[in-house]
Parts: structure tokens; C-alpha cells; sequence
């Protein structure tokens, strides 16, 4: 489930859940959270019955559990399809909080390029309902550590929110004393637990969810490099091919490679050196030209490796363009094509990477890179770039360079 939730959305979610969690059947009440977060990720009207079977069929519920959502007027039959909503509660009058989270959901925002669940709108709760029990007691199924301070345990609607990224960490840390070995970046880290490389920054949510867990010290990742280190070229040669690289960690690990492994060779690339592109090397229309003429080589292939999304590939495009002979740019194959296929093993739809807010982004430099694919991955490329969505460089580690 990598697409984020609004604030509307997760209101939805709540209060969704704790009706599912006390009507469906009981052999799927402990499935409420995922079922109605699916049916709310769905953001279609009306949904269409491949849609509910889909979410359904996921959590091994069938036509008992959507006979349950249609009596619950959840699902409203509508030309083929369905409409969701949620209905109001069954004492007295819906309360305010009921109200605004259909309404809101009536009309969902798009997806904010980041995670919007705010732990600071979720309040603790003392009481005890059968739904909120459910909760209690999947969290103390997962490891002690991240309830044993009682607040996930006082918060239940932080687990709600939170149950993926929950349920990564336990298994994550399970029979380990820290999250990492510090053989991982923060970034790489993030990504290969979580699915978004930036959960673990230090002012994210991803974060403070740690720090009301008790568990802030139990992140360990490699230590940060300093930015200074632009470029790592170790000696001349006559016919250069040279990686820029947008992001620091990617960088990082083909240095060391270079460097401190003595290796040659990058995605069975031959390469003679690595720079730091930082996202922004295009906007200066000097940096990379000058840098290349200083080498003094007869000629220079820039190899260009960055984020599989409508920003990244843009870059591509205007460092073409900024080459204007001087030197030649291509896409750095191999490792968009691996990039891919970790992808495609983690998500089978594209949709399912991390949303942007680039939809409104003009789409540059798809033709440079989806000639050098195979037909499946240049499919699963334009589903990623029509869709908005992205494909962080930290989904590769330095065990795949």
C-alpha cells in the first residue's frame, strides 16, 4: 500500500474500521483496518465489483463479508458498482467527527507527494470497546518493544494508521537488538523496510513514531558522508565514462566501490570515475562541462543514474541537451533496468510506487531510456511516469553495484 492517505482519507479509514471491527463476520473482524483502508485507497466512484473482490480477496474474505458490507450500507449497489460511504452511527445522531470524515471523503484530494498522517491529531484512549480490543490485541502481538511503554497501546488509531509500517518494524527487528546493522544509509534503510526512503528522516512522522514508542535509539545506519565530496575520478584515461549519480547515498556506494574495493566495473558496467549530481547539476550550465574539460580525455560518456520519476527523467533530458556535443549522456542502463525489476518484485501494479506531486510535470526524457528496455519493463516504466509516481535510487544498496 504505498499510496499515502489524506488527512480526509484517514478519517475515513477510523471510523470505517471500528464499524467493520464490530460487524463483519468474526473470523474477519481482526481484518477491519486492512479492509477498510483498502476500499478508501481504492478512490473511485462508484468502485466496481473487481475492485471490492480485490480488496476482499486480499484478507480471504468472500461474498459473506461483502453481504455484511452491503447491509451495513457501506457499499451502496450503484449501476454495476458500488459507492462507498460511512454510515452513521447506530446511538443517537453521527457526531461531528462522523460527519466531516464522510464529507470530506466525498471528494478526496489527490495524494500528497509525502506521508500526511499527522500523530499529533490522534488522541490517547482509555476506554474499552470490543473494536478498540481488537486493536490492543494485534499490537501486543508484535514485538514488545514497541508497546511496552504503553503509548501505542493508549493510541490505538496510530496503529490503525500505521499498521504497515507497524507491522515492517516487527518483523524488521525481530530477534535483533536495532533496526539496521549500519551496513544500510538512513535512506536505503527506510526504503527496504518501509517501502519510502524518506519514513526515517529525522523530522518525519516516521520518526516521532519511533520517539513515542520509546525506541528513538533504535535506528543504526551508516554514518552520513559531508557533501563536500563532489567527484570521485581516480585517474585519466583517453576515452572516459563517468556516472552522475542525482542522489548522495547511490554515490556514495559506487565510490566506495572504486575506492576502497578497487572495482572496475558497476552493474558489469567498465566506468573511471562517479559524480555527485545532487538533482541540481543541470541549473548550472558550467559545473559539469568545466569538470569534464579539466579531465583532459579525448572524449567523455556521461552515464546519468537517477530517480525513476518525471523529475529524474527531466534531468536526464536537460543534461542531454547541456552536452551539446562537448560530450556524449546516456542513461546508466543496467541500473535503471535493476531498478525496475526490484520494483516490479515488491509492486506487480506500477500505481502502487510512491505517489508525487508532479502530475503536473511535463514528461521528458521517457524516450531516452524505454528504447534500451525490455517490453515488460518499458511497460511498468510509463505506467510509473504517466501515473506520477516514483522509484527512489535507494531500492539499490551497494550488494547490487
Amino acid at each position: 500500500m504505498a499510496q499515502k492517505l489524506t488527512e480526509q482519507e484517514q478519517a475515513m479509514v477510523v471510523e470505517l474500521a471500528k464499524l467493520l471491527g464490530k460487524k463483519l463476520p468474526a473470523a474477519h473482524r481482526s481484518n477491519a483496518g486492512g479492509i477498510a483502508s483498502g476500499l478508501v485507497r481504492q478512490r473511485k466512484r462508484p468502485l466496481t465489483a473487481a475492485d471490492v473482490t480485490s480488496v476482499l480477496g486480499k484478507y480471504g474474505a468472500g461474498d459473506e463479508e461483502l453481504e455484511a458490507l452491503l447491509a451495513m450500507d457501506v457499499l451502496e449497489p450503484v449501476d454495476g458498482g458500488y459507492l462507498l460511504s460511512v454510515p452513521a452511527r447506530e446511538d443517537d445522531q453521527p457526531a461531528a467527527s462522523d460527519q466531516r470524515a464522510i464529507a470530506k471523503a466525498e471528494r478526496p484530494k489527490p495524494p500528497a507527494r509525502r506521508d500526511a498522517r499527522t500523530l499529533s491529531r490522534l488522541d490517547t484512549v482509555r476506554k474499552q470497546t470490543r473494536e478498540l480490543d481488537d486493536v490492543r490485541r494485534k499490537i501486543i502481538d508484535l514485538d514488545p518493544r514497541l508497546w511496552i511503554n504503553g503509548w501505542l497501546l493508549s493510541t490505538p488509531d496510530a496503529y490503525t494508521l500505521y499498521e504497515r509500517e507497524l507491522r515492517a518494524l516487527d518483523a524488521a527487528i525481530a530477534g535483533r537488538p536495532s533496526l539496521g546493522d549500519g551496513t544500510l544509509s538512513l535512506r536505503e534503510l527506510s526504503y527496504r523496510v518501509f517501502g519510502d526512503e524518506k519514513f526515517l528522516a529525522l523530522e518525519s512522522e516516521g520518526r516521532k513514531l519511533l520517539h513515542l514508542m520509546g525506541l528513538s535509539d533504535i535506528v543504526t545506519s551508516r554514518p552520513q558522508v559531508k557533501l563536500e565530496l563532489l567527484h570521485h575520478i581516480p585517474r585519466r584515461h583517453r576515452h572516459m565514462r563517468l556516472v552522475v549519480s542525482e542522489n548522495l547515498d547511490p554515490w556514495v556506494n559506487m565510490r566506495n566501490a572504486l575506492y576502497a574495493d578497487g572495482r572496475k566495473r558497476l552493474f558489469g558496467e567498465r566506468v573511471h570515475g562517479v559524480v555527485f549530481g545532487n538533482g541540481y547539476l543541470v541549473d548550472d550550465p558550467h559545473k559539469l562541462p568545466d569538470l569534464i574539460a579539466a579531465l583532459d580525455a579525448e572524449d567523455v560518456t556521461v552515464l546519468y543514474w537517477g530517480d525513476i520519476d518525471r523529475a529524474g527523467l527531466s534531468i536526464l533530458a536537460k543534461l542531454s541537451d547541456m552536452a551539446d556535443g562537448r560530450f556524449t549522456v546516456e542513461p546508466f542502463v543496467p541500473a535503471y533496468r535493476l531498478m525496475l525489476r526490484r520494483a516490479m518484485e515488491r509492486f506487480d501494479d506500477p500505481l502502487d510506487n510512491e505517489p508525487t506531486d508532479q502530475g503536473g510535470v511535463q514528461v521528458r526524457g521517457l524516450d531516452l531510456l524505454e528504447g534500451s528496455l525490455k517490453k515488460r519493463e518499458a511497460a511498468y516504466l510509463r505506467g510509473v511516469i504517466d501515473g506520477a509516481r516514483l522509484i527512489p535510487q535507494e531500492i539499490l544498496t551497494a550488494q547490487d553495484l
